[in-house]
């Protein structure tokens, strides 16, 4: 009997300057980009970029992150965590297929928070790529 190892997905660290708050520069998207491209390099199967909390109330900074390192990379799935509570499911499905029409088909978008389960539903309504929430498993949403 053979047993398959679930693919391998890295969580990339938090972006805390540089989108929104010029104090750190680029520096710490830099370093996100070089993780992102030593785990692709490393047979990752995917990465994971975090939800933030920007400052203002800003939403975008995970979504900004995510089109990064799709570009950044080229084979690596990238699975973008977003807030429930911050998005519209149409203002989601149009970055979700920019970013797919910019870097292929690599993106995938998990919802998080209350009211997950309802954006995730309407998400895949309007957007043809994976969608899921906190409870999906990271490994099968990129199987």
């Amino acid at each position: 009997m053979t047993t398959i190892a679930p693919p391998r997905v890295v969580r990339l660290d938090p972006v805390l300057h540089g989108l929104v708050d010029p104090a750190g520069g680029t520096r710490d998207l830099d370093a996100m980009l070089a993780q992102a491209r030593a785990a692709e390099l490393g047979g990752a199967a995917a990465v994971t970029i975090p939800a933030g909390s920007a400052p203002g109330g800003r939403q975008w900074p995970s979504t900004a992150q995510a089109l990064a390192v799709l570009l950044a990379t080229s084979t690596v799935h990238v699975v973008v965590e977003v807030s429930a509570a911050a998005w519209t499911p149409d203002a989601l499905a149009r970055f979700a297929a920019s970013a797919t029409g910019l870097a292929g088909p690599r993106l995938a978008v998990r919802v998080l928070g209350p009211g997950s389960t309802t954006l995730a539903a309407a998400l895949s309504t309007r957007w043809a790529g994976p969608v899921a929430t906190a409870d999906t498993d990271l490994a099968a949403l990129v199987a």
